[in-house]
């Protein structure tokens, strides 16, 4: 991957957030952000998240001050907009504000490439880790800002328990499923998969609704008909149009031992997933393995051991 595309991943974001009424305030978060009880000892620091909106939503989401932010393991950097810079930077503010006409376009969003602060998170034995934030330009319709990778990697590990929705900072090593895991050189995390006995590369990413399959690997190694085999190549062909993104049903799809019955994955070719992501062309790279793999389990990055562990 080239360094250039730094900021892109970004732009999926669109696919996760399309579905959503934009009309809803973020206030609709606030009633299910309350203390909870953990089962977890022993670790730097943990925070509640939350999964509701106006309508479920499927991404987790942290409250950080008055802003709220999405754990996304599927963007390489921390950073926030206009809103979140007010609520978080204030500071900063005025600053960023006076130099938006300088800001160059990149990709299909514009992007401000600066430090304007850190999330300082404080641990249990009186120590802190402090997160540097960038300004982005893009105009975020469900939340103000993203948690990314650089934040997740400065932590030995990172578990994301969707059960009690919680988010723990250097936990002790979960048990389950335990995953060899490989780390680009942007910090984006890759397990192995396998689609009806197929094995494929999957990014593991918290911050798409969606599990997202490479259509190449899709074409060679998953059984339906000619004519889905013809529809991609007609995608791939014509321009892109906002069509919804089709819904095609695998029998099995397994992450080591933990199989998935009848799971739902759409096509990188599609339309709306294209448009969204295309500037990268990551999709042609590997496949995305979003909230479908994760609902109702605890997963860990255990970035130490470059190992993926995930729990029933």
């Amino acid at each position: 991957m080239k360094k250039s595309y730094l900021f892109i991943i970004l732009i999926i974001l669109f696919v996760s957030c399309k579905s959503t009424n934009k009309s809803g305030s973020v206030s609709e978060y606030e009633k299910d952000f309350r203390q909870r009880e953990t089962p977890y000892e022993n670790c730097f620091a943990i925070f509640p998240f939350t999964l509701n909106y106006t309508q479920p939503a499927s991404y987790p989401i942290i409250k950080i001050n008055n802003s709220f932010l999405l754990l996304d393991t599927g963007a390489n950097i921390t950073c926030v907009g206009e809103k979140g810079l007010y609520d978080l930077f204030y500071d900063s503010y005025e600053n960023v504000m006076s130099q938006k006409n300088l800001i160059t376009s990149d990709g299909n969003f514009n992007i401000y490439n600066q430090q304007i602060g850190y999330w300082t998170i404080p641990s249990y034995d009186g120590g802190f880790q402090n997160i540097p934030f960038y300004f982005s330009n893009y105009d975020f319709p469900k939340f103000d800002g993203i948690i990314g990778e650089d934040c997740f990697k400065s932590f030995s590990n990172i578990i994301i328990d969707y059960k009690n929705k919680l988010i723990v900072f250097d936990g002790e090593p979960i048990k389950g499923e335990e995953i060899p895991m490989l780390i680009d050189e942007e910090g984006l995390c890759f397990i192995e998969f396998s689609c009806n006995g197929n094995k494929e590369i999957g990014l593991i990413d918290t911050g798409s609704d969606d599990f997202i399959l490479r259509s190449s690997f899709f074409e060679k190694s998953c059984e339906y008909n000619h004519k889905t085999i013809e529809k991609i190549k007609e995608l791939k062909n014509r321009r892109v149009k906002l069509s919804e993104p089709v819904n095609y049903v695998f029998q099995e799809v397994s992450i080591g031992k933990i199989k998935y019955k009848k799971l739902t994955a759409k096509l990188a070719s599609d339309p709306r997933i294209q448009m969204a992501d295309e500037a990268r062309g990551r999709l042609t790279e590997y496949s995305t393995l979003g909230f479908p793999f994760f609902e109702n389990k605890i997963i860990q990055l255990d970035y130490k051991n470059k190992v993926f562990r995930i729990q029933k």
